[in-house]
Parts: structure tokens; C-alpha cells; sequence
């Protein structure tokens, strides 16, 4: 019979660790929850939200949406590439609205999101470390989204460069 008490416990941790969406540091703690809907099945999930202790970070709090939740646009991963499949076959905005549960004023604006989304994903493959499925690289790809699609919510940093 083994002693448990000496062996180590498997650990509920993730292989990998949260890091800040600014400064990219692992010195973080949660600091509580919030609701969000979930865009594909009608139902609420909660959240997590951190806070980071790096004392150079501009961010103070941030959370890491799970897959396949993109920040601000409020759709799936996943609904984009239907969008844009349907868009590229001709079909009708008022046909993909109905096929994809949305109103046809959405699928208007996202029309040119999805185009820009595919051009900017195919790139982005080609470039990064999450490769062809970012779904195992979930932070990651929605902190590059984020700042591609949104940079005015990213903090510029000074430069460290001395003006002559």
C-alpha cells in the first residue's frame, strides 16, 4: 500500500498560468466574477476577473473570457466563421440573420467584421505561437484579437527611447 501522504497530489491548476492581458506578468489574483451571456446557447455564465499586483502594469484589473467567447463583440468564435462562410457563398443577409439567430441589422455590421476577422486570423496563424487551433491558446488569441480589433482600449506606453 503507498503512502498518499508523501506522493504528490495531482493539481487542479492549468499547465498554463493567467497571465495579465497588459504586461503579460503571472502576478495575479482573482478577484471575483461576473455574468456574461453566452452568445450560443442563450444561457448566463460567470466570469472570472483578476487583478494585477505588478506594480509597473497600467492595467489594474482584467478577465480572461473562455472559449469561444471574443471580447466586445459579443459573438462566439465559432458564429464569425458561419457568418462568413454563408457571406462568401451569397447568401442573403436576411437568410443568415434567420440561420444564425440574429437580427439582420448584426449581421450587417458584421459583415465587414467577419472579412476583416478571417484576413486577420489567417495572418496571425502564420505569425504566432497558437498556431492553426487557438482554442488551446485561449488568453493569448483573445488578448491579440483584442488589441488588433480594439487598440484604443490598450494603453499606449511612453517611449523608452531619449529624444536628442
Amino acid at each position: 500500500m503507498k503512502n498518499t501522504l508523501l506522493e504528490n497530489a495531482p493539481s487542479d491548476k492549468k499547465k498554463r498560468p493567467i497571465r495579465c492581458s497588459h504586461c503579460s506578468t503571472t502576478l495575479v489574483v482573482r478577484n471575483g466574477t461576473y455574468p456574461r451571456n453566452d452568445p450560443q446557447n442563450d444561457t448566463e455564465i460567470r466570469v472570472q476577473r483578476y487583478l494585477c499586483k505588478s506594480p509597473e502594469c497600467t492595467w489594474h484589473s482584467f478577465s480572461v473570457l473562455p472559449a469561444p467567447l471574443l471580447p466586445v463583440i459579443r459573438h462566439a468564435y465559432e458564429k464569425l466563421f458561419s457568418c462568413y462562410a454563408m457571406i462568401q457563398k451569397g447568401i442573403n443577409q436576411a437568410t443568415v440573420a434567420r440561420k444564425l439567430s440574429l437580427g439582420r441589422g448584426v449581421v450587417k455590421r458584421l459583415k465587414p467584421l467577419c472579412r476583416r476577422f478571417i484576413t486577420w486570423l489567417d495572418q496571425e496563424r502564420k505569425v504566432t505561437d497558437w498556431g492553426f487551433d487557438p482554442l488551446l491558446f485561449w488568453p493569448d488569441f483573445t488578448r491579440d484579437f483584442s488589441q488588433s480589433f480594439f487598440p484604443e482600449r490598450w494603453i499606449k506606453l511612453p517611449s523608452t527611447q531619449h529624444e536628442h
